[in-house]
């Protein structure tokens, strides 16, 4: 049925809402989802999870977590809730990509009951849903030591919140302010969606947060009578820049670690990692095998995560892509950036998916820009509620707030001509589909 992967790409597009816009189904996913999965004999409560969830970060950590564990010889599986070049991203084995064929194979074994479902009284699944069913299937086929899920949005409601295993840890990354029309306009709202991954009977662990989540997380710990952990602030010290890493000393159940190198450039950088070695820390005790934390200290500072903090070179200049989202990760971007590059100008490129706080972004932005190229996203990356903010709209925003140096590219073509006139440096935000976009675009 599937010869290629693209095949399968135009085969998933059948399952994306015709309303682009349309916000999570809510406890209808989690139904449809579980049932897809119990066709397929439940592969999710038949691997040890980590779940991953949180505003910003979530993706990082996921990474971190991984690249940790196969450090010390397990076989991992990690589902990214987007993929920047190709689907099977969000199916990755030991961090890469399955091979084509056997990839093909597995799909091919799941449309029968995709199918059934179709005509039942489910009704027809999403495309999230469909492929959140998938890497549980792919992941329990392969027999993984531990699987890695990142939470799509929310967590409650999130089609990844299927796992009925009271050993499966639930990590959160930083909670902040995003998707507010489905999550609450408070982050105690939000922070109630992020924190209901967790297990019944079962552990969580967060990064350090605001009074108001943290009071929110105690309670659900509580609720459920789940042990709950936190990485204190004052854990992570001593945060430095160096040759293009971030350094810090780790303080973690009465030892220090001293000088961790991160291979990705950032103060959030230092926080998803100290989140990172926790969840490690707390598995290795927890599960009985033995932390190396010389073989941690090498994966650690090689890292590089596309789309997060990723450097690259393009007709002689820097170009930073950074798939900044929403204001928390804007934030988090320029506050490197202004201690990395002080006093510098960029050039920045920039699109945003509908429904994000693109004007506050953009505001943030402008001390930090000489000129701005505002576009809009070219990508076909199949993904539920994915629509583009006009360009036009992003100019309009930075001018009301006195930025006139603004160009508009309309098309691929004039993206890339832009960027190939441009005589400075370059920072890419956003949006990852943005970004996605990009490495194509440049071959970077």
């Amino acid at each position: 049925m599937f010869h290629t992967i693209k095949d399968i790409e135009q085969y998933l597009e059948k399952f994306i809402y015709s309303n682009k816009l349309s916000l999570s189904p809510g406890d209808a996913s989690i139904v449809r989802t579980k049932e897809l999965l119990r066709l397929l004999d439940s592969p999710q409560n038949k691997l040890k999870v980590i779940h991953v969830a949180g505003t910003s970060g979530k993706g990082s950590t996921s990474f971190m977590i991984s690249s940790f564990l196969i450090a010390h010889g397990l076989r991992v599986g990690l589902h990214l809730s987007h993929h920047l070049m190709d689907i099977r991203e969000r199916t990755e084995i030991n961090n890469g990509l399955i091979e084509e064929k056997k990839y093909l194979k597995y799909f091919e074994e799941i449309v029968p009951f995709v199918e059934k479902m179709r005509d039942s009284s489910y009704g027809k699944l999403t495309y999230f849903e469909l492929m959140v069913a998938f890497v549980f299937y792919v992941f329990e086929k392969e027999q993984v030591d531990y699987a890695i899920v990142e939470v799509g949005m929310g967590g409650l409601y999130d089609g990844t919140n299927v796992i009925e295993r009271n050993d499966k840890l639930a990590v959160i990354s930083k909670i902040g302010f995003d998707h507010i029309k489905a999550l609450g306009n408070t982050l105690s709202k939000i922070a109630y969606h992020k924190g209901m991954i967790c297990p019944e009977h079962g552990e969580m662990i967060s990064i350090y947060q605001t009074a108001s989540v943290e009071k929110e997380f105690k309670r659900i710990a509580q609720r459920k009578k789940s042990k709950l952990y936190f990485v204190e602030k004052t854990a992570i010290k001593h945060i430095v820049f160096k040759n293009g890493k971030t350094t810090f000393t780790f303080q973690w159940k009465g030892k220090e670690y001293i000088d961790i190198a991160v291979g990705l450039l950032g103060f959030h950088q230092a926080q998803n990692a100290a989140l990172a070695l926790a969840t490690i820390f707390h598995l290795g005790l927890r599960d009985n095998f033995t932390i190396d934390i010389q073989k941690i200290r090498s994966i650690s500072e090689n890292l590089r995560f596309k789309g997060r903090m990723d450097f690259a070179t393009y007709n002689q200049h820097l170009i930073l892509l950074d798939g900044a989202h929403n204001v928390q990760k804007m934030k988090a971007l320029l506050k490197t950036v202004k201690t990395v590059y002080p006093n510098k100008k960029f050039t920045f490129v920039i699109a945003f998916k509908h429904g994000k706080e693109y004007m506050k972004m953009v505001r943030l932005m402008i001390p930090f820009a000489h000129n701005i190229i505002a576009t809009t996203i070219f990508s076909d990356n199949p993904d539920f509620g994915y629509l583009s903010t006009k360009a036009e709209e992003i100019r309009d925003a930075l001018k009301r707030s006195g930025f006139e140096n603004v160009l508009i590219a309309k098309t691929k073509s004039e993206v890339k001509k832009m960027i190939h006139a441009n005589d400075r440096d370059i920072i890419a935000t956003g949006s990852l589909y943005l970004i996605s976009d990009l490495y194509a675009l440049l071959n970077i």
